[in-house]
């Protein structure tokens, strides 16, 4: 089979963070202790690879106070660190409470490139708390999956006069690839590749619908793995 062409197709869910990392231009967050309510917090939980749940070391982690509802947004650096061998982070610092009144606490990590994140990012994954919960401190977990190709042929063997063919991959409900959609009944095969998660069902989906209406939807589903020629064919 020759395919008419090869489209690589991006993660449609990734949001853009309009800073490289977050310290990059960012205040030093001093707390006022002395007219605030200063609480000492350790910031503690994970980076974790999934479904294996097994730790990233050395991952930078960054803890920051961002000014809401503000563009461009104020940027205070609270303190940073990195995981350990385990994927572990615990990191120490000095908060005023009162700067929950005008600020969001967030924790970034960044997003390697082996890796997608769950939800999807392209550079940086966050937590963000609008007040105060020591707990949720405590508990503070990244997932990350391994990143890889998924290759789907289209294989055009019918004869049906459609108004459009789509099909798109997604992991559970967080991975969403808006898909690729055909309008042209007379296109020839196609080669489409998408980013996927590696060792979790990939489910995919294709719908036709007919010229007079009619909806054909299909569902079917495997496990990608990375360092591996991921294939799957769709006759249509």
């Amino acid at each position: 089979m020759k395919a008419s062409m090869c489209k690589i197709i991006a993660i449609t869910l990734t949001v853009m963070l309009v800073y490289l990392f977050v310290s990059c231009g960012a205040d030093i967050y001093s707390p006022d202790c002395e007219t605030g309510n200063c609480v000492v917090v350790n910031f503690k939980g994970s980076v974790l690879v999934k479904p294996e749940v097994t730790g990233i070391s050395d991952i930078p982690v960054e803890v920051i106070f961002e000014k809401s509802n503000t563009y461009p947004s104020h940027v205070m650096n609270i303190v940073t660190g990195k995981t350990d061998k385990n994927g572990e982070f615990n990191l120490k610092a000095t908060i005023d409470l009162n700067s929950f009144e005008d600020y969001w606490l967030r924790v970034y990590v960044p997003v390697q490139e082996v890796y997608i994140s769950k939800p999807p990012r392209s550079s940086h994954i966050s937590k963000t708390f609008n007040s105060f919960d020591e707990d949720a401190f405590q508990n503070i977990n990244f997932e990350f999956y391994k990143k890889t190709m998924l290759t789907i042929n289209l294989n055009r063997i019918q004869t049906d006069d459609f108004e459009s063919f789509t099909v798109g991959p997604h992991v559970e409900d967080w991975l969403y690839n808006l898909g690729f959609t055909i309008k042209d009944p007379n296109t020839k095969d196609e080669v489409i590749q998408f980013i996927t998660a590696a060792d979790v069902y990939t489910q995919i989906v294709w719908v036709k619908i007919l010229k007079n209406g009619e909806r054909h939807t299909h569902i079917d589903s495997l496990i990608c793995r990375t360092n591996t020629n991921n294939v799957f064919n769709i006759n249509f």
